[in-house]
């Protein structure tokens, strides 16, 4: 059967062929070459019988849509494309045809369909995707179908309307409606979170709807429902990252985005705008200091992941999706959603406008700065010029090094097979030589786009890669740029690493020929100021320069060896001390040396030394610019000598070193000068004293023993006679050892005496200089533009694969520097916490520079980036006409299309979840998940109703309030009584879905320790600002602004069901153990608000006391029995114990 389709399809073919108009080459290419490979080698996995991996292939349409790892082709880009990725068989899992297949594509075969998909993949081929059974499913679900209002046909309330129906289609009968104090109860509970006033249990039933109004005007009614939103945004005031604890967990501001919450729902803020200002409230029009900008905290106070920006997108994804539209979108990540119509484009889709954007390091300061909050705004600032300062220098550094090294990458290119490590998103151990990953990753991708016959630059790649012979003529007729065709001609190149490097260098020469020539006129500027001025520095001459700045930063001798070295060491074996080690690599250092004993020989001339201290004969790291490895401090007398313009020499003991002064005088032309500098001990302080001394000619001129560690240092200024030949300087250990005896120099330097005159040699080499730089300058005038230049672009264009953002900079550093600038970043963080006045500032996002665009991650690992896709709505709820968004990172447009009255699920999820806290049960049973499992309510008209009702309000959660509270069935009572009926109605619909009564509800951990607060006289309700302690005995706040933390939970949080702050959650769990039970008997907390409560009423006889007692903690007066127990109680026990038995009740810590 399918060899006749087969025959079909290519008698189809042929049919197709012969009307082919003669001036299409692009589709007669197609129809001779395309076609026939797709029907013999494809269509048998991918045609209309079977669509593995639900890829079709015998249909344009099919390419373009793709199967599950997103669409196959990208037209015009054949690196980007997984058909071809497939066909090379680059990926162990992804080969087509499989390995056992009995025809095999051909290289030209293979070629034709590059240059098929190069050319922009012409596909005539007609005929649309069959849906799948989701999409099937998904196109009648009830979730998915536009909110429309029902129709009501009876009297009454609306909400009443719909309820009783089904209620009277099932045969079931309502509870009575519930006593007032009940009632009020019930309402200032589930708007304030807190228990009814004296005053409010006097409402009239008939002043109910009065009351609510009341509660809703309330400033306690933002701080109730701020903190159900804030479930759903996972919020909360502490990060999770590895090693964080104590001040550095903190996120001193993210308090800015629980205030918003709060004040947007005490504002009534319809809930479109509170949509679009959490997602986008930095690209609305708001006055920079918007308190308002504050509502992106949704977007950022999620958890680190260690820094995995993978998984930062991941958790915003699902933020979002679930907490707005309640689907499960993340699931996506991988591979098509199991169950929703959700493809992983559309995953990848949403990662490309939160790829798009980042957190900036200076955020909008939304609070005035009081007087004490100065202080912080100083020491900000001061940090961030630090910051930027330093990023900047790491920035320009890693691109300089990247395009002077481009042949490098080029020979990795040619030479290797792609490594994970140049997609993935860790690089904890890149040192400072090492190409990066990435960098070598998008080299890769630009090579495979770009290497073919045609391309004017690399040509001659594809051609001298698979023939070395030079193809000159043929080349230029193509239009091959000839500076690359030059550049081969002499370098004729026969192997890849050759072909490769030889590109580099041109690139490299091309774009390096301005740099190069201001490089050279600075070290000349910089030669001509030390030749005048005449300051050799003995740092430069230890890192292996001339003491005019030749030597490598760094740079050092080794003290057993007399090589030059670079980094550092630890302790260092020397099998022969006392003996000089000449060091022939640099004219100017004669040697060095290990002393142990009193007498050493301290020149290559044979002179020694008879008065050293004796020592171990041991030595830790090298003679070295900079500091020693494990060095505590690189101060003398308050001035770092890391810095930049100064210059440090470390020597830590045991060593000694002699500089060859006549070589000196020979190179830099003087007769006599001084040796100054600054000496110090940078070990730990009060752990070490060493041993310093100076020698002339094996006599010594300077000498300090038992220097102390971080002590005041020793200046030193010694005259050198144009007689003396050596200088050496010795460090030996202290009494303790050697093990912090980190000698180090600041700025030590040879300055030759004024007044000498200078010689016709050292004059001549200034004219020489002068005139050098001279022909540099008019070099330099005289270059032309690399604007445009296309060989310069591969270099420094954006598009470059050298360039990158700068906030991804640490993924470029080695490991030593990145982990110094985050602690750095980190500082301004730490800098929020110490200030306790600062004002607030608003944790946002901002669009990026270079906006992303997003590729489809294959089986979700970003090592395998798959077919592009743009940023844009999700499928299911944007239809046919979806378009890309088209502003900036695309939130907005996201915003938008999540509040959009057209949109299904927004109205629908929020009506559910303010349900759901009224009636203790929500209409849908999973809040979050509105997907193909989630079966259409009982009630669904209720809450298309609902929906409806809320955005014809303007999208006001108030009036929605008003609606439900307003109903009979909010009224239910959740008392049986003794009724017969509704007791066997707990057997037919024991879960209460119909909502024929009340439910009974626990206080949650928030109404429960606020109520204790109430019934202690103390609470306090001071608004907004920093949390505070939930555990601190001192805290009468509401628990609304407790500390959220992430890691180390206290006990109470965990006892009580507190959302999990690290995923949104939809509701809590409404758990009852014995867990809760004994924090009321024993918690300090409880304890002492019951003492509180015994002392605000300790006056009054025992019936006035415990009236008193009743009416604050429970709300109403005792009864006889009640009273009368409490009167045997209180005569054999404390109050505070009988206090303490009442704040217990199942009364109290239960709503009716």
């Amino acid at each position: 059967m399918r060899n006749f389709k087969s025959i079909i399809a290519l008698a189809t073919l042929t049919l197709t062929t012969s009307v082919l108009q003669a001036d299409d080459p692009n589709l007669e290419f197609f129809e001779k070459q395309i076609r026939p490979l797709l029907v013999n080698h494809c269509y048998e996995c991918h045609g209309p019988e079977e669509a593995s991996g639900k890829l079709r292939l015998d249909t344009k349409a099919g390419w373009i849509r793709g199967g599950e790892r997103g669409p196959a082709i990208v037209p015009g880009d054949p690196s980007a494309s997984l058909l071809m990725r497939a066909v090379k068989h680059q990926d162990t899992k992804l080969r087509m045809p499989p390995p056992d297949a009995e025809k095999q594509l051909t290289a030209r075969q293979i070629k034709n369909l590059e240059t098929w998909i190069r050319q922009g993949a012409i596909d005539p081929r007609q005929g649309a995707v069959v849906t799948t059974a989701i999409e099937k499913e998904a196109a009648t679900h009830w979730a998915f179908q536009p909110v429309q209002e029902p129709q009501l046909t009876g009297q009454g309330h609306p909400v009443d309307q719909f309820i009783n129906r089904q209620l009277a289609t099932r045969k079931l009968i309502a509870t009575a409606t519930a006593d007032m104090r009940t009632l009020i109860r019930r309402a200032t509970y589930d708007l304030h979170g807190l228990p009814p006033t004296v005053e409010q249990l006097a409402t009239p039933r008939d002043q109910f709807p009065q009351l609510i109004n009341t509660l809703l005007a309330s400033p306690r009614y933002g701080e109730r429902w701020g903190r159900h939103w804030l479930d759903v945004a996972r919020y909360s005031d502490a990060k999770d990252g590895v090693l964080m604890y104590g001040d550095a967990r903190i996120r001193p501001f993210a308090y800015t985005y629980r205030d918003y919450v709060i004040r947007a729902f005490n504002d009534d803020k319809p809930f479109d705008q509170f949509v679009r200002e959490q997602l986008a409230a930095d690209q609305m029009q708001m006055d920079e200091d918007s308190p308002n900008l504050a509502a992106m905290g949704l977007l950022t106070l999620g958890r680190m992941f260690d820094r995995n920006p993978h998984d930062v997108i991941d958790d915003r994804i699902d933020v979002v999706t679930r907490g707005f539209l309640g689907l499960t979108v993340s699931c996506a990540r991988c591979h098509d959603h199991k169950f929703d119509p959700l493809p992983t484009a559309d995953y990848y889709s949403l990662y490309g406008v939160f790829a798009s954007s980042s957190e900036p390091y200076q955020r909008p300061r939304i609070e005035a700065v009081s007087t004490a909050g100065q202080a912080y705004e100083k020491e900000l600032q001061a940090k961030f010029k630090e910051v930027f300062s330093k990023q900047d220098a790491h920035y320009r550094q890693t691109l300089q090094t990247a395009r002077e090294r481009t042949a490098d990458y080029l020979v990795q290119v040619a030479t290797t097979e792609p490594d994970i490590s140049e997609t993935s998103i860790f690089f904890l151990s890149l040192i400072p030589e090492q190409l990066r990953p990435h960098i070598t990753y998008r080299w890769r991708k630009l090579i495979a786009r770009r290497a073919y016959a045609d391309d004017p630059i690399f040509g001659p790649w594809a051609d001298l890669m698979q023939d070395p012979t030079l193809q000159v003529d043929r080349w230029k007729k193509a239009g091959v740029d000839p500076r690359i065709i030059a550049g081969l001609v002499k370098a004729k190149p026969r192997t890849p690493e050759q072909i490769a490097r030889t590109y580099g260098q041109i690139l490299r020469d091309n774009w390096g020929r301005k740099t190069d020539l201001q490089v050279e006129i600075t070290s000349i500027d910089r030669e001509l100021s030390q030749l005048r001025e005449g300051k050799i520095n003995l740092v430069d001459i230890v890192s292996g320069g001339n003491g005019f700045g030749t030597g490598k930063p760094g740079g050092g001798i080794h003290p057993g060896t007399g090589q030059p070295t670079t980094g550092q060491t630890s302790f260092i074996e020397i099998p022969e001390p006392d003996k000089l080690i000449p060091v022939k690599s640099n004219p100017l250092v004669d040697g060095v040396f290990v002393p142990k004993g009193t007498t050493t020989t301290i020149s290559t001339s044979g002179l020694t030394v008879t008065d050293l201290l004796a020592t171990t004969g041991k030595t830790w790291d090298y003679f070295k610019d900079g500091s020693s490895s494990g060095s505590t401090a690189a101060t003398i007398d308050g001035i770092d000598f890391s810095a930049k313009l100064n210059q440090l020499l470390a020597m830590h003991a045991n060593k000694g070193i002699t500089f060859d002064l006549q070589a000196i005088r020979t190179q830099h032309d003087f007769q006599t000068a001084r040796f100054k500098g600054l000496f110090g001990h940078g070990g730990a302080k009060d752990q070490s004293q060493l041993d310093f001394a100076i020698y002339l000619d094996a006599k010594r001129v300077l000498a300090a023993t038992d220097f102390p560690a971080q002590g005041k240092g020793l200046s030193i200024d010694l005259a050198l006679p144009k007689a003396a030949r050596f200088l050496t300087l010795v460090v030996t250990e202290g009494k303790q050892g050697i093990s912090h005896d980190q000698a180090i120099i600041g700025n030590p330097r040879i300055v030759p005496d004024k007044g000498q005159t200078i010689s016709a040699q050292k004059q001549a080499k200034i004219t020489a200089l002068e005139q050098r730089k001279a022909d540099c300058q008019q070099q330099l005038k005289n270059l032309p533009s690399l604007e445009g230049d296309p060989l310069a672009e591969l270099l420094v264009a954006r598009e470059s694969p050298i360039w990158f953002p700068k906030r991804e900079l640490g993924s470029y550093l080695s490991r030593q520097a990145a982990d110094a600038f985050r602690g750095l970043v980190g500082q301004l963080d730490g800098i929020g916490v110490k200030h306790a006045t600062a004002a607030g500032r608003a944790m946002v996002l901002v669009d990026n520079e270079s906006l992303y665009d997003p590729v489809i991650f294959q089986r979700g690992d970003p090592a395998m980036p798959g077919t592009p896709v743009p940023r844009q709505f999700l499928r299911i709820l944007a239809g046919s006409k979806r378009q890309p968004f088209p502003n900036g990172s695309g939130r907005l447009d996201l915003a938008k299309a999540i509040a959009s009255p057209d949109n299904p699920l927004t109205a629908r999820v929020w009506a559910n979840r303010v349900w759901m806290h009224h009636l203790g049960e929500p209409l849908v049973e999973n809040p979050s998940d509105f997907g193909l499992r989630t079966k259409r309510p009982p009630h669904h008209e209720l809450l298309d109703f609902l929906a409806f009702r809320l955005v014809q309000d303007g999208w006001s959660t108030k009036s929605l309030h008003r609606l439900i509270m307003t109903s009979a069935a909010y009224q239910r009572s959740s008392l049986l009584g003794q009724n017969e009926r509704l007791r066997k109605q707990t057997v037919s619909d024991p879960e209460n879905r119909l909502i024929w009564r009340g439910n009974r509800r626990r206080l949650d951990l928030e109404q429960m320790r606020d109520t204790m607060l109430v019934a202690s006289g103390k609470i306090n309700y001071t608004m907004f600002g920093r949390p505070t302690t939930i555990t601190d005995l001192a805290n009468f706040r509401r628990t609304v602004y407790a500390f959220v933390e992430r890691q180390n939970l206290p006990n109470v949080i965990q006892t009580f069901d507190f959302a999990n702050a690290d995923t949104s959650t939809a509701r809590r769990a409404n758990t009852t153990v014995p867990q809760q039970a004994l924090f009321a008997m024993n918690s300090q907390f409880v304890s002492q608000a019951a003492q509180l409560l015994a002392d605000r009423f300790g006056k009054g006889t025992e019936e006035e006391r415990i009236e008193a007692i009743y009416q604050a903690a429970l709300g109403r007066s005792p009864s006889a029995e009640e009273t009368e127990l409490g009167k045997q109680f209180v005569k054999e026990n404390p109050w505070q114990q009988y206090t303490q038995i009442i704040l217990m009740t199942n009364e109290l810590m239960f709503l009716d």
